[in-house]
């Protein structure tokens, strides 16, 4: 089936993991950047204060994450994914009258929760179980609503700062929430088949509260390729929330200014979305367990173009190619997930690589402004980068060496 012909026939069902990746961004380091100023001056918080309060609600959702996460394995899609908007509203409340700091703490926890660790959960468990032949498209076109949030929506917040108070635009986009998101999630659920779809590899509530093979955390962390497969997965967004949170500093160490790197961001943006599409046809036709080990490699040679910095054009070249990465993972390893361990155990599987992967992308700016203030020259940190890239290659081939599709594609 052509790209068109897939989008067009199932243009509904996709637009349901479309708002999913798209509403996360609400909860998206990206764009509560953009309120941090009023934070400091309302709440009187010293950089460093608002950076432990957010680094501990990061930390306290990703550890809330896989019990919630599983949940999806149980409970009929359409249920989970109005406990997740409605998660998501409510976050949005809770900033919008946030008058003490508990608030805010609070109001922040359950962004990360909802925003960047349910809702993304959702559109690509839903997805994933869904389509099966088409299974590589589909998530290709969810995950774009990543992208597009990261395009549309610091601009439109920024608009609306310029003339409201931070609790006001909030409170305009818990409207949009409630509004649009909630309504058109009943709508997609309305038309569709997704309910029936998605109901046959649900799981009994007793399986995944026990110690069975089918249910266990347990069993999946004694299982040879979760460690094999695990590095690859982390180390492009541990390095990227890294790396972008200390761009200027490391633009200025490499003799690119702030903005070039941030008109650097435009190719990132480009080849996130490119690569995202291209990726998708090719899963369906070869297996994500046979792309996955290479994914990262576009990563481990932008660092490395970013190591020699030859000239300005270097800078765009890095991004594009970082981009290409976290194109491919995004579409890449949700339908790993599935190969790997079955349609009816994605959501489980799945929340716990989210959960690690959160508590590793909380620890990256630790380590990295630890490196930097200990003077260690940023070629010695793209190299080290370059490295694990390696390290994630090579583990990854050795765990998916002969492994076959869980179900077929």
């Amino acid at each position: 089936m052509s790209y068109l012909t897939f989008v067009l026939k199932e243009r509904k069902v996709l637009s349901f993991g479309l708002s999913f990746t798209f509403f996360s961004s609400f909860g998206q380091t990206f764009l509560i950047s953009l309120f941090v100023p009023y934070f400091l001056t309302d709440f009187d918080l010293s950089n460093a204060a608002f950076g432990s309060i957010y680094s501990a609600a990061t930390l306290a959702s990703a550890s809330i994450l896989p019990f919630l996460g599983k949940w999806i394995d149980v409970l009929p899609i359409g249920k989970y994914s109005l406990y997740v908007a409605t998660g998501l509203l409510v976050a949005a409340l809770t900033m919008a009258f946030s008058w003490h700091i508990g608030f805010l703490f609070a109001g922040i926890l359950l962004l990360r929760l909802s925003g960047q660790g349910l809702s993304g959960h959702t559109a690509e468990t839903a997805m994933a179980r869904y389509f099966t032949l088409q299974r590589g498209k589909a998530l290709s076109i969810s995950s774009l609503g990543y992208p597009i949030g990261e395009g549309i929506l610091p601009v439109a917040i920024a608009a609306i700062l310029a003339v409201s108070s931070w609790r006001t635009t909030w409170g305009i986009i818990a409207a949009l929430i409630a509004l649009v998101f909630i309504p058109f999630i009943l709508y997609v659920l309305k038309q569709t088949d997704i309910e029936q779809s998605n109901q046959k590899f649900k799981r009994k509530e007793e399986d995944i509260d026990s110690d069975s093979e089918s249910g266990s955390y347990f069993q999946i962390i004694n299982d040879r390729n979760f460690w094999l497969i695990l590095p690859a997965i982390l180390i492009p967004p541990f390095w990227a929330t890294a790396l972008f949170l200390y761009k200027v500093s490391i633009a200025e160490q490499l003799g690119w200014t702030a903005a070039i790197i941030a008109s650097a961001f435009i190719f990132f943006a480009v080849a996130r979305i490119i690569s995202s599409l291209g990726i998708g046809p090719v899963i369906d036709k070869m297996s994500a367990i046979k792309i996955f080990p290479f994914y990262i490699l576009p990563f481990g040679a932008g660092v490395m173009v970013a190591y020699f910095h030859p000239g300005v054009w270097s800078a765009f070249l890095y991004m594009a190619l970082v981009g290409m990465t976290l194109g491919f993972g995004s579409t890449t390893k949700s339908a790993l997930y599935a190969e790997l361990y079955g349609e009816d155990m994605i959501g489980t599987v799945r929340s716990l690589f989210a959960a690690i992967m959160v508590f590793s992308t909380a620890l990256s700016p630790f380590l990295m402004g630890w490196m930097l203030d200990n003077h260690i020259a940023m070629e010695s940190i793209l190299l080290m980068a370059a490295t694990t890239v390696v390290f994630g290659v090579i583990l990854a081939l050795i765990g998916l060496k002969d492994t076959e599709p869980h179900t077929a594609q």
